[in-house]
């Protein structure tokens, strides 16, 4: 499957339950390895290992199952935010409080996080306010490239037009966003190219106006090869 992601753009995945959107993501991630293919950043081959391979590329990931895959829920919003950066804070083996404090409260503000507290458990905010919170930790890396799968689920309406605003935003700081979502309107409204998978294969691409609901479920259900229309 051939896909490329420029700087600074929206990226979306879509497909149904299986197509392998997210067995994409866990490959790009290192967390899976392919039996094909290749990945290639800034243009150089690469070869993820494990996940720590991707995040020193400048890669980062969102799963889909914050509240067990990404987030530690009975840690503090300090602790979360900055458990990936912890050995930069590390000075003659000891980790400065007082700078994790600093850094956390920097992407408290930034992202509009709402929590009474950075010592707050990270399992007590709302659905919105955990996903800002990750948004934040990957943030501290400084990425070149941001996989969100599902990166609305499970939130309120009101969060997750903050959410969009804010994947909107980071694009502006040159950060590219690979975004895997159900929800078609939300990739219609966010992204600016997108790929309808169907059972593991890229069924076809869209660009900019050309992405629509008509179009992405066309690609899903294969009329598209039936007619022999391209891309």
């Amino acid at each position: 499957m051939d896909l490329e992601i420029k700087k600074g753009e929206i990226f979306g995945l879509a497909g149904l339950l299986g197509s392998g959107r997210t067995e994409f993501a866990k490959i790009a991630f290192g967390d899976e390895i392919p039996d094909a293919g290749g990945l290639e950043v800034n243009g150089k081959p690469v070869i993820f290992k494990q996940p720590r391979d991707a995040i020193q590329a400048g890669l980062a990931f969102c799963s889909e199952d914050r509240k067990s895959e990404g987030l530690i829920p009975n840690m503090s919003v300090v602790d979360n935010i900055t458990l990936v950066i912890l050995p930069e804070l590390k000075k003659r083996g000891i980790i400065s409080k007082k700078a994790q404090r600093k850094i956390a409260e920097a992407y408290i503000e930034k992202l509009g996080i709402k929590t009474p507290s950075p010592h707050q458990r990270v399992k007590n905010l709302s659905g919105g306010n955990q996903q800002k919170v990750l948004l934040a930790r990957w943030l501290c890396k400084h990425p070149k490239l941001i996989i969100l799968d599902e990166p609305t689920r499970g939130i309120d309406v009101g969060a997750k037009s903050e959410i969009e605003i804010l994947i909107q935003d980071l694009t502006t700081q040159g950060i590219s966003i690979l975004m895997i979502s159900s929800e078609m309107e939300e990739l219609i409204r966010s992204c600016d190219r997108m790929a309808v998978l169907r059972d593991g294969v890229k069924a076809g691409e869209l660009v900019g106006k050309e992405i629509s609901e008509k179009r992405i479920m066309e690609f899903i259900a294969g009329e598209n090869a039936a007619t022999g229309a391209g891309i």
